[in-house]
């Protein structure tokens, strides 16, 4: 099916000057927040999707050796006894691009293409990983349109600064929203900057027009699962599969020793983190709030370092999550309730 007949059943159009191009860019197996973020991009006809592309995750694998050490047994052993948390190193994107597929066919939409991305973080800058995701960005961006591409990044930046080193022209066609990073001013541990820390450094100092979603501000969409089970889970198979796939993270992750001593996950609740990448082109006027900063250096820690020389970068303070879940509810409930 064509995502303009799932659309079709919203009821309602949107003006084509109002429309805005955009890639989605999600690590969408990583945890189970994607998944809701990546539909209500679709499900919303004021955005163009022009594409998905896969991301990888490696730093949970990269981490592997060291949590193995500290329970002092061997690689196999915590594999084993992980839950499923951890995967060997260069499967993550893979992981990805799998559950694309997967939320894509629910959601019976078969005409935006998924792409893979980078299986690794960058290490080499004059040796780029391959990334089709990185070359579908710069295709999209080089194309002649009047309009912005928009690149909504729910993990990693690898493949946008890959996209951006081969071709340093997309900068001036491009604002790439990412969920990602620290409180400012400090900054500080943040499970997608980790992704990919010198990606993250070569799109700060790079010309791209950057609007940030640091984590103080992601951290407050969040939905009960007393809700998910009234709103989404009568959604048809969709609607099933993303309460189902949120619940089995929940029992894996709480059940894992590893994160026994952190807060995350919360027991009956999820923060769905990654919508604010459409939040903040849905919303309007003061509904959101933003200031402006010099985009820091980050450190090997995912601490900031000032940048006196650096461009300016939108930071997002707030966003209006009361609209953000009641517009997703609504949306899946017309286009997939009973």
């Amino acid at each position: 099916m064509k995502r303009n007949e799932v659309l079709a059943r919203l009821g309602f159009t949107v003006p084509e000057l109002k429309k805005k191009r955009l890639i989605i860019h999600s690590d969408v197996k990583n945890e189970a927040d994607d998944h809701f973020a990546i539909m209500h991009h679709l499900l919303t006809p004021s955005i163009e999707v022009k594409g998905i592309v896969a991301g990888h995750f490696e730093w949970m694998a990269s981490m592997i050796p060291m949590f193995a050490k500290m329970r002092g047994i061997s690689l196999e052993e915590f594999e084993a006894s992980n839950g499923g948390m951890f995967r060997a190193r260069g499967t993550s994107m893979e992981l990805s691009y799998e559950e694309g597929k997967k939320l894509l066919n629910l959601a019976e939409i078969d005409d935006v293409p998924l792409i893979r991305g980078s299986k690794y973080e960058l290490s080499d800058l004059n040796q780029l990983p391959e990334s089709e995701g990185a070359d579908f960005i710069i295709q999209e961006a080089m194309k002649e349109d009047s309009r912005p591409l928009y690149v909504a990044l729910m993990g990693c930046l690898t493949d946008l600064a890959i996209a951006y080193l081969k071709e340093p022209r997309i900068a001036e066609r491009i604002i790439a929203i990412w969920i990602g990073g620290g409180a400012y001013p400090a900054g500080g541990d943040e499970f997608n900057l980790k992704q990919d820390i010198k990606a993250a450094n070569v799109v700060f100092e790079s010309p791209i027009t950057v609007w940030q979603v640091p984590k103080n501000t992601y951290k407050t969409i969040e939905i009960s699962f007393a809700e998910l089970i009234k709103y989404v889970k009568p959604c048809g198979d969709l609607g099933a599969y993303l309460c189902e796939q949120m619940f089995e993270v929940n029992d894996k992750a709480g059940n894992n020793p590893q994160m026994a001593s952190h807060s995350f996950p919360h027991g009956e609740s999820w923060c769905i983190g990654d919508n604010p990448t459409l939040s903040v082109l849905l919303q309007n006027g003061e509904r959101v709030s933003w200031h402006m900063e010099k985009a820091p250096f980050i450190n090997d820690n995912a601490t900031y370092s000032p940048n006196p020389e650096g461009k300016e970068i939108r930071v997002y303070d707030s966003i209006d999550t009361r609209m953000s879940v009641s517009d997703l509810f609504a949306k899946l409930d017309l286009c997939y309730g009973k």
